[in-house]
């Protein structure tokens, strides 16, 4: 069974400014890629046959060049192609109607690498501490500190993302728990179409998701606490304040950075207390004495949206 675990992660200031360079590097090719699939696409819809295609790979040495890209020659070429087969396999999650079409990626304070064994490894220091090492044996950033609050097994691969100026180490590795333990859905299936309807009334739960009150489920409701609401309501005031002066300050200034910041710093408070209130309340429905827990199929994002004018006949 796959469990995953986010790290926090204390970079030095040159490793920070090595990793925001390798995050630029696998952003540039990601944008790449979207823009030579548009080009091929654009191309055999007006010049080519019905029924052609654009070509798709995971080539990134097109890319290198000693004059329009320098900079890519700096980065692991490890990285480079992590980036691509990414888009690769979006794109291929795209034309089975899984997801949508890979769109660029913009220059924000966000950025992520993605980091396979041959870049990266797990040393068992002699003072008893695990080490993470970055990098390949010619061009690598050492060691990179982080903050284990739990113990894990060495992954495959693993993320090195920045939030806010904040790094962090994410990666699934195998807990140890077959998951032929678990049931499958035909198996489920098969055990309610089995049981009573006493036993069904006795051990079912409805959930019903709202605005006003997030989670309702039989008389039991369960909401934010008091702090919470006022926590949220607060980063709300400084949003739309900062969000006010950040509209008077001029594009690409120092300042206007510094408070696209403080606004996505707010935001983060008001993520972290839905994630807290999900994670929370998740764990009471799951302990409560309900076997069978069923949700509403709605659309929390379409209810709340404003809805688009319409002009009158």
């Amino acid at each position: 069974m796959l469990t995953d675990i986010k790290l926090r992660a204390n970079p030095t200031s040159h490793q920070k400014l090595i990793l925001s360079q390798w995050m630029g590097c696998a952003r540039s090719i990601w944008n790449a890629k979207v823009e030579e699939e548009r080009y091929y696409r654009t191309y055999a819809r007006k010049y080519c046959t019905i029924g052609t295609y654009a070509p798709i790979d995971q080539t990134t040495s097109q890319f290198k060049s000693k004059e329009l890209s320098p900079w890519l020659s700096e980065c692991p070429s490890q990285i480079l192609r992590n980036s691509a087969v990414n888009w690769y396999q979006t794109y291929q999650k795209f034309m089975s109607g899984k997801c949508g079409r890979p769109k660029r990626k913009p220059k924000t304070d966000k950025g992520s690498i993605y980091l396979t064994r041959e870049v990266f490894r797990f040393d068992h220091c002699d003072d008893g501490n695990v080490r993470l090492f970055i990098g390949t044996k010619t061009n690598n950033i050492g060691y990179l500190s982080f903050k284990a609050h739990g113990k894990f097994e060495i992954p495959n691969s693993l993320y090195v993302r920045k939030e806010r100026g904040h790094y962090y180490v994410s990666f699934c590795y195998e807990q140890g728990q077959p998951d032929r333990k678990l049931s499958t859905n035909e198996e489920h299936l098969a055990f309610l179409q089995g049981a009573t309807r006493e036993y069904l009334e006795e051990h079912t739960m409805g959930v019903d998701r709202g605005v006003a009150i997030p989670v309702c489920a039989g008389e039991q409701t369960y909401d934010f606490t008091h702090s919470q609401k006022k926590n949220m309501s607060k980063a709300d005031r400084y949003i739309k304040r900062l969000q006010r002066k950040l509209a008077r300050q001029q594009k690409g200034s120092n300042r206007r950075a510094k408070t696209k910041h403080r606004i996505a710093v707010h935001h983060a408070k008001k993520a972290n207390i839905r994630n807290d209130f999900a994670h929370k309340t998740s764990r009471l429905l799951v302990d409560s004495s309900a076997k069978i827990i069923v949700f509403e199929a709605l659309r929390t994002a379409r209810m709340t949206r404003r809805p688009k004018a319409k002009q009158d006949e």
